[in-house]
């Protein structure tokens, strides 16, 4: 069938719609609309034509742009002119950024609830194509929402329609708004999701200790690949993945180290147990149990300017087998975590490798860092709460050791004589 536009002007429709997609064309660079892209663009298999390809996609369906916007232009201002935005809350003050938020705002806020509205909620949506915003800012050639749908039908139309509507009252601006063909749905890239998951599942469990394995599966919006973030698979496992989806892209992005088997090592010690110079590296740890470890930073975040604590020293409980065997109190250290870390305070998770740093002896002294701090914290272990260490030097002169300690929201000092029998 042959290829036409019907404008919005003649029929009162307020869009450009096509039919009967013959395939795709990308135009010459030098001839072709400074949107389109030359990249390889997905065969449209709509049965609505192309009217142009943007950013390797191809439109469907556009909106007439209204001659003026003037209410969407009272955005803009008020954006501009919001403390948030002068105060770069969202990022550098820019007109990209000003538009950015404007399109979630004004475009977002009226487009999406009659997609809703016509598609029959969220799971219509889902099972009809893929909605997502791009931002300039961010790397896309423009900032936009974007709606992709797979079998385009009169509900497609009655969307425009309404839209239009809305263009035509200058509340949305058209040229923010991109309809195109999406070869798979947010329901087919959450069931693929699913699938790939239970089929990953089984090779963690498989593992000699699957209970500290890390991954995560992901399918891409736009492209529909599927992403696998992981610390365990194997090439073997892998090419299985690939050959069980044959059909899909499948990228594997190895998250870290793998984690160990065949009795490979968890712990890594220094070559030099010790150094005579003052670090701040790592993190110390101030507990240990036979499974778990709690780590606590050497140096704190300053939160003041967000009304938080300007001497913060975050602390995490890293669930760790045979740590009290590994590890000892004091110690500082750099934890490869596997997975998240639970946001509570301490936070929470699973400690895959652990670096055991050089410990603090300056020449003369007969204690080592480690040591210190376990005298000082036996000092006050009858006490509640999370301790961090703030500072600590040795006297040799007085042979002592001064520990500066924090606990909850009080500093104190603690000395411990530098003799290996106190």
């Amino acid at each position: 069938m042959g290829y036409y536009q019907v404008l919005a002007v003649l029929l009162g429709i307020g869009m450009i719609l096509s039919a009967c997609g013959t395939g795709n064309k990308v135009q010459n660079p030098s001839t072709a609309n400074p949107h389109e892209q030359t990249k390889s663009v997905p065969k449209n298999n709509s049965g609505w034509e192309t009217i142009e390809t943007i950013s390797g996609r191809n439109i469907i369906a556009k909106l007439e742009p209204a001659k003026e916007t003037l209410e969407r232009d009272k955005v803009i201002e008020q954006i501009k002119e919001s403390r948030e935005f002068k105060e770069g809350l969202y990022g550098t003050p820019t007109d990209d950024l000003a538009e950015e938020l404007a399109v979630q705002q004004s475009e977002g806020e009226i487009a999406l609830p009659l997609l809703y509205k016509i598609y029959g909620g969220n799971d219509g949506v889902n099972k009809a194509g893929v909605v997502f915003f791009e931002n300039k800012t961010r790397g896309a050639d423009q900032s936009g929402l974007w709606i992709g749908i797979k079998e385009p039908d009169n509900r497609l139309k009655q969307f425009v329609d309404a839209l239009q509507a809305k263009v035509d009252a200058g509340k949305v601006k058209a040229e923010n708004i991109y309809i195109y063909y999406t070869p798979h749905t947010t329901a087919e890239n959450n069931q693929k999701m699913s699938e790939v998951n239970k089929a990953a599942a089984k090779f963690r469990d498989q593992h000699e200790t699957p209970e500290r394995i890390s991954y995560g599966i992901s399918v891409d919006t736009i492209s529909g690949e599927v992403n696998i973030d992981h610390n365990f698979l194997t090439e073997e496992q892998k090419a299985s993945l690939i050959e069980q989806f044959a059909g899909d892209k499948i990228n594997f992005i190895q998250t870290g180290r793998l984690a160990p088997i065949g009795g490979e090592s968890d712990t890594i010690y220094p070559e030099n147990k010790f150094t005579n110079k003052y670090s701040k590296d790592g993190s110390y740890v101030m507990e240990l149990t036979n499974s778990s470890m709690l780590v606590v930073a050497s140096v704190p975040a300053d939160f003041g300017k967000t009304g938080g604590d300007p001497d913060f020293f975050s602390a995490i409980y890293f669930q760790f087998p045979d740590a009290s065997k590994k590890l000892k109190v004091g110690q500082r250290v750099i934890v490869e975590a596997s997975g998240p870390i639970m946001e509570s305070y301490p936070g929470q998770g699973t400690a895959l490798y652990v670096e055991v740093l050089p410990e603090y002896k300056p020449e003369g002294a007969d204690l080592s860092e480690s040591q210190v701090i376990e005298k000082a914290l036996n000092t006050i272990k009858d006490q509640q709460g999370v301790v961090a260490v703030r500072d600590l030097s040795f006297d040799g002169g007085l042979d002592e050791w001064s520990i500066s300690l924090k606990r909850n929201e009080n500093n104190f000092e603690v000395n411990v004589k530098d003799r290996l029998d106190e």
